[in-house]
This record gives C-alpha cells, structure tokens and sequence, in this order.
C-alpha cells in the first residue's frame, strides 16, 4: 500500500567501510518528525538497512547524522528531499 498515513519505509545504505550507528531524521508534510537512533549492529547483514516510520503524511525528506555528530567526507549525500512537480 502506496499510501503515506499507512507508514513510510525508509532505505538507507552505507557508503563508506566503517560502519557506524546512525540517526535519521524524517520530516513529514504535515509538519510532523521523527528521528530513530539505530545501531551499529544494523550494518551486520549488509550495506543497506531498510525500517518503517511511522508516517501520517508525505515524506519531505530524509537526513542522516542530523546533528553532524559523526565523521564525514562528504554530508551532501545525507539529505534527501523529495522533489516537486
């Protein structure tokens, strides 16, 4: 089901070969955000992570380390925005 208030699945993938936890933070059209703290641990069974959110609304975008807490070589592919029509 295509359909934003049923939820929001979210995929991220790991660029770099250190693995590392991470925090997302999704912003929703409605206004609303959530930020999910995930481990380290996730990185065991590959490069990309795929988990739920749960969205009410659109998703607008979708920014990793929002705090720029970890090391970065490069942050502009840690922000994604969904584009208008």
């Amino acid at each position: 089901d295509e359909k934003p208030a049923n939820g929001s699945e979210i995929t991220i993938e790991n660029l770099e070969q250190m693995p590392m936890p991470v925090t997302v933070l999704v912003k929703e059209s409605n206004g609303k955000q959530h930020k999910i703290d995930l481990p380290v641990e996730i990185w065991q069974r590959g490069s990309e992570w795929k988990f739920a959110v749960p969205t009410t609304s659109e998703v607008t975008e979708v920014v990793l380390d929002p705090d720029k807490k970890l090391p970065e070589w490069n942050r502009d592919d840690n922000t994604w925005k969904k584009k208008g029509f």
